[in-house]
């Protein structure tokens, strides 16, 4: 296994074996007596949740190696980080500095793109939340024609994914939290256990969803993700701090020796030779010196729904309009590289108890208060910090949410808009064709109810989050330049399909109705924002609606889908790229329609199986 060591002879040694091209002086080789191999079998490019999971897996065989690039650094592994109830607290320290265009169907308001900048991704800065999507959300998957990919292909790796810790009799007693054994997994790197504090409040909530007539989901893990329930938290159950990718798939095997971790190197193109991905180049700067290593079998993209296109992109493959534009060479012309970009638009409402319940999530604002909390946690892991931001929810069908004739209404209205008529001008024809497949799968779906199109998330007050699911607006990630340490142009593109707004006023309206059932009564509920008493026809929410949803739940995805070729598609379901040799994905860039739940765990799914088809193919 030849090395190049970098405190002699790298200089000489990388321009042999890489065609001459320069290397930097050193090179943060994490937890190396800093050695980088020649080159490697595997080079994984993004140490996100998905980057580390794949290169975890791949590295189970010693005769495999693995170079993971990131272009973050480890955590501090701060309490911001560590303490579940601080989770975003670290604001934007391991965050990328990203902004959106002006949004047009939100009153031209820019945001951020919230990407995670950092070893272990979105895992270290998420709110923790470990839920699923229901079954028709991965059924949809493969029905857009990605065999294995449906929720019967994915259910073992949610299982491997994670070591599940049910409530402890004493919250099971007093809160009846029940779970399916035989949908989870006890034996895998992410522990994920429920939360063992719970605002009284809660409780009334779940009654007056259920006077609303919502279902009780015992365990939404098990494919029945609809109606209300209580979720996981990716929390240790033992130390009560936050698990994430960094200590589930890179701190217990940090010791491989054919495993490397390069942190701080941005990988600035892809080397393509005779339509094969051969090796990568990086740097640390726009002014450092590059780097190239080549890998023998394979390089894998897990850069993130922004990074991940802008790679391809920068590197020959994409939309041919776009790369000629820029002057790039069209090593493969790729239209769906960047495009079919989703989130979850997303409306905090706002409210407050007038007789509230004691402790509540409104004691958090008194400073006192909340120090006495930490210090309650930092003694003995109990109290409101010991659990994430998200405890429970209610995800919604559109036929729960709207009565029949408006269900009826909205889908003939999203079936008649002519596909393309929501999409920049100059949209390839192959995208549109894959919007028109998955909106003829979404509306069937929805029709009969097997997809949430809403997520109903209370804390213990009556107003959080409601966010859409199931958007018909897509957006679209594009460099607009050739400088690799440019962002690129984030277009989210939100409510440019009317249609979203619309489902958006009957999910306040639904919102309105839960907040106003009578096991709520004796509380006195009162909704601040939107405000019922100035806000009360469908033309006044809709204004509200512009004014205050944000384009994003930090849930960026589907900009590199699984789909076939003729629809947009750019990798196919062995996450191979198409036209191109030697090159997959295995982010959440290949999601091809976001599911209705947070993304964490499916992330890990997904990776979890990206890591068993790579290794198939070795």
């Amino acid at each position: 296994m030849a090395r190049i060591h970098l405190a002699t002879g790298l200089l000489a040694t990388l321009s042999l074996i890489s065609g001459g091209w320069a290397a930097p002086a050193s090179l943060n080789i994490v937890g190396r007596d800093v050695a980088l191999f020649a080159n490697y079998d595997y080079i994984i490019v993004g140490g996100g949740t998905s980057g580390l999971t794949v290169a975890d897996r791949l590295t189970e065989d010693a005769d495999k190696t693995v170079l993971v690039i990131e272009s973050g650094n480890l955590d501090d592994q701060e309490d911001s980080v560590l303490v579940p109830g601080l989770a975003g607290g670290t604001g934007k320290k391991y965050m990328y500095n990203m902004t959106c265009e002006p949004q047009p169907g939100i009153n031209n308001r820019t945001y951020s793109f919230l990407a995670a900048h950092v070893v272990g991704g979105g895992t270290v800065v998420n709110g923790q939340a470990f839920d699923r999507g229901s079954r028709g959300d991965y059924d949809l998957w493969e029905a857009l024609g990605n065999q294995g990919w449906g929720w019967e292909g994915l259910l073992p790796y949610f299982k491997k994914s994670e070591t599940f810790t049910p409530s402890p009799p004493e919250i099971v007693k007093e809160w009846g939290i029940e779970y399916d054994r035989s949908a989870h997994g006890f034996k895998g790197p992410v522990m994920s256990s429920m939360p063992t504090y719970y605002y009284p409040a809660m409780k009334f909530v779940f009654k007056a969803w259920k006077q609303l007539g919502i279902p009780y989901s015992r365990d939404g893990t098990n494919g029945n993700a609809l109606g209300a329930f209580y979720f996981s938290n990716s929390v240790d159950p033992v130390t009560r701090t936050r698990s994430y990718a960094r200590t589930a798939h890179y701190e217990p095997v940090k010791g491989r020796p054919n495993l490397h971790l390069l942190t701080g190197q941005t990988v600035t193109k892809l080397v393509i030779e005779g339509k094969k991905a051969s090796a990568v180049k990086f740097a640390s700067s726009p002014t450092a010196s590059t780097t190239t290593i080549s890998a023998k079998k394979e390089i894998i993209l897990a850069a993130g729904s922004g990074h991940t296109p802008q790679i391809l992109q920068l590197s020959g493959i994409g939309p041919k309009t776009l790369l000629k534009s820029l002057g790039i060479p069209v090593v493969v012309d790729l239209p769906g590289v960047g495009a079919n970009f989703q989130d979850h638009p997303s409306y905090y409402t706002a409210g407050l108890f007038t007789n509230d319940m004691n402790p509540s999530p409104a004691n958090m604002s008194n400073a006192t208060y909340a120090a006495e909390m930490l210090a309650l946690y930092k003694y003995n892991r109990t109290g409101p910090y010991s659990s994430g931001f998200g405890t429970a929810a209610a995800f919604l069908t559109l036929p729960e949410i709207a009565n029949k004739t408006r269900v009826s209404s909205l889908l003939n209205l999203i079936q008649r808009q002519d596909p393309s008529a929501h999409f920049p001008a100059n949209t390839d024809a192959t995208v549109i064709a894959g919007y028109k497949f998955q909106r003829t799968l979404l509306t069937s779906f929805m029709a009969s109810g097997r997809i949430a199109v809403s997520e109903n998330a209370f804390s213990a007050l009556p107003g959080m989050l409601n966010s859409l699911q199931k958007p018909f607006s897509r957006g679209s990630i594009a460099i607009n330049s050739t400088d690799p340490f440019a962002n690129p142009v984030v277009d989210y593109r939100i409510f440019s399909n009317p249609a979203d707004v619309e489902i958006f006023v009957d999910m306040i309206k639904s919102f309105r109705r839960v907040v106003g059932m009578p096991a709520l009564k004796d509380l006195g509920p009162i909704i601040t924002n939107p405000d019922p008493a100035t806000v009360k026809s469908d033309e006044e929410i809709r204004a509200a609606i512009r004014a205050n949803v944000v384009p994003t739940l930090a849930h960026p995805s589907c900009t590199c889908a699984m789909m076939k070729r003729e629809h947009g598609g750019v990798v196919d379901a062995q996450l191979k790229v198409y036209g191109v040799k030697g090159l997959s994905i295995v982010d959440a860039s290949v999601i091809p329609l976001i599911p209705a739940t947070h993304l964490s765990s499916t992330v890990y799914a997904v990776a979890e199986k990206a890591a068993d088809i790579i290794k198939a193919r070795a």
